[in-house]
């Protein structure tokens, strides 16, 4: 059979095989011999011998289709996969598989390929929430330190809700991000599954944003850490940093090992501000995986975290689910 014959006889619920796409039971595979060399040439003999799962079927009858990016040819199997599901009533979902292990081990093991996760546990233990649009790309609104706002494109594989156990995870790309976003898989701190996206992303916010996004105040973001504008003078904050109530930073990187680093920052220690960071300047990166937020040099922004619990990102070119 032809690839994308044995893909929709998958999608249908059949299986089916072809030379490299592979449909038994709820399971779509990429398969390829241990002499793999495509029209006489060794350039993909990194592919012998393997196999990449493409989707599986649920045990809610939904489809779990691998987001990872994969070698080719199996990169143009999964793309086989996305456009045959655009055609289909089914709900799906696209996850790399890696995050999905990364989430089903508490970060324990973060490569597939080196602990796959057994087909009937995947089907049990795995189901989808909020289905995915599928993979494109969508427009992103962004505001700079004045306020106005621009737009751009981002890369998404189908932002997504699914449940992992009995945790609810939110998959989406962060327009953050550097270059066309950077996907993560960040799980929910609620016990009830979110019945939209947009009520799975406001779950992620603090309360101290959601009041400042409903007074109309110009929050913005990079990854996983808000920065909310103030009215408050620098005379008072180093007033405070005078009595020892707070310290005066340079380059400070906020959380234990982390990547997020302020170009000035007063961090509150003691008193009732205690853990309160506020800052101003240049929000960068240390490895360039987001993009600058520029919060300017006169305004300080409160800067909170989101509620995420754990957040798996991909890096390596996909090939490996991480912590952020």
């Amino acid at each position: 059979m032809q690839h994308h014959q044995v893909i929709q006889q998958f999608v249908e619920g059949r299986g089916g095989r072809g030379t490299y796409v592979k449909a038994d039971g709820d399971v779509l595979t990429s398969q390829f011999p241990q002499e793999y060399r495509p029209w006489g040439h060794w350039g993909w003999r990194s592919l012998s011998g393997r196999s990449f799962p493409l989707a599986v079927r649920l045990g809610d009858g939904n489809i779990l289709v691998n987001g990872a990016r994969l070698d080719w040819p199996a990169t143009g199997h999964q793309m086989g996969v996305l456009q045959a599901l655009q055609n289909t009533p089914h709900k799906f979902g696209v996850v790399p598989f890696h995050s999905v292990l990364a989430a089903y081990t508490r970060g324990e093991v973060r490569d597939w390929d080196q602990r796959p996760i057994p087909t009937k546990d995947l089907q049990r233990e795995v189901g989808i929430v909020v289905p995915s649009a599928g993979e494109r790309w969508r427009t992103v609104a962004e505001k700079d330190k004045q306020g106005r706002v621009h737009e751009r494109q981002v890369h998404t594989l189908g932002d997504s809700v699914i449940r992992v156990r009995d945790q609810f995870y939110l998959s989406a790309v962060d327009e953050t991000g550097d270059g066309n976003g950077v996907y993560f898989l960040a799980e929910l701190l609620t016990d009830r599954p979110p019945k939209s996206l947009r009520e799975a992303f406001d779950v992620l916010k603090p309360e101290v944003v959601r009041e400042a996004e409903a007074r109309g105040a110009n929050v913005r973001r990079q990854g996983e850490w808000f920065a909310v504008p103030t009215k408050l003078r620098t005379s008072e904050l180093l007033r405070d940093v005078d009595r020892g109530v707070a310290r005066y930073h340079v380059q400070h990187v906020l959380g234990r090992d982390g990547h997020h680093e302020l170009e000035e920052a007063v961090i509150y220690r003691v008193g009732p501000y205690k853990g309160r960071v506020y800052a101003r300047g240049v929000l960068k990166h240390t490895k360039g995986e987001h993009r600058d937020l520029d919060l300017g040099t006169i305004r300080w922004h409160l800067i909170v975290r989101n509620r995420q619990s754990a957040a798996y990102t991909l890096s390596g070119g996909g090939a490996m689910a991480q912590f952020d």
